[in-house]
């Protein structure tokens, strides 16, 4: 089986991290993984500390760069590195698949329009959704979005309470797939979960067909 890490995070693009995108890419290739994705932040607070002298095009190439520089350190350690990002909107969080530097500048008010215009904005670019940790309380107080999005991610972030099984019971209900991901940030989070599949993930249109097939195995655990 193949291993795969569908969500992770780098400095200094995600502030939150505390890896840059060369030391990911080494940590899981190092770990045993085959494919990583990378989905760092797109979002106004994550945007800001980038700098105020930045316009929103800049930032967007510094998001599109980073992920770049970890495609680099991949290529050359035999690790694929795929692109994603997780937008910051309204207070839930979206991993998004099948982005471009090119749509993500396309408009700059994307953090401010309400969900059914994003919905429609994404469809009309052919852009997967799919709501990352979608009952994770505390802090975020996410809520779900069934109608607006194609999927949901159970979320193994060791340091928040992401309710996973009221996520699963919501995907049953709605006929929605799921993805996993540690939600990586830290080199403690390295190995937490996995995406286990039976041809190597090369491609973001290659995942989206076995997440939609159904044909993904989940793990979870240290070591696995």
């Amino acid at each position: 089986m193949y291993k795969t890490e569908a969500h992770l995070h780098t400095y200094p693009v995600s502030s939150c991290a505390q890896l840059t995108p060369v030391e990911q890419v080494r940590l899981f290739k190092e770990a045993g993984y085959d494919t990583v994705i990378v989905s760092d932040h797109f979002s106004p607070h994550h945007f800001k500390k980038l700098g105020e002298h930045l316009s929103f095009a800049e930032k967007v190439d510094k998001l599109c760069d980073a992920y770049l520089e970890a495609k680099a350190e991949g290529d050359r350690i035999g690790l694929t590195v795929l692109f994603s990002v997780e937008l910051s909107f309204h207070k839930n969080h979206y991993l998004l698949y099948g982005v471009t530097r090119e749509f993500l500048k396309l408009r700059e008010d994307i953090f401010d329009i309400d969900i059914e215009e994003l919905y429609a904005h994404l469809k009309d670019h052919n852009i997967t959704i799919i709501q990352a940790h979608p009952h994770r309380m505390k802090n975020e107080n996410s809520s779900p979005m069934p109608e607006y999005v194609d999927g949901f991610e159970l979320n193994f972030c060791i340091r928040k309470e992401n309710n996973n099984e009221m996520t699963l019971v919501l995907a049953r209900e709605y006929n929605k797939p799921l993805t996993v991901g540690s939600d990586c940030h830290r080199p403690e989070d390295v190995g937490v979960s996995a995406t286990l599949s039976e041809e190597k993930i090369e491609s973001i249109e290659q995942y989206l067909e076995l997440v939609f097939e159904r044909k993904l195995i989940f793990s979870v655990g240290q070591g696995i």
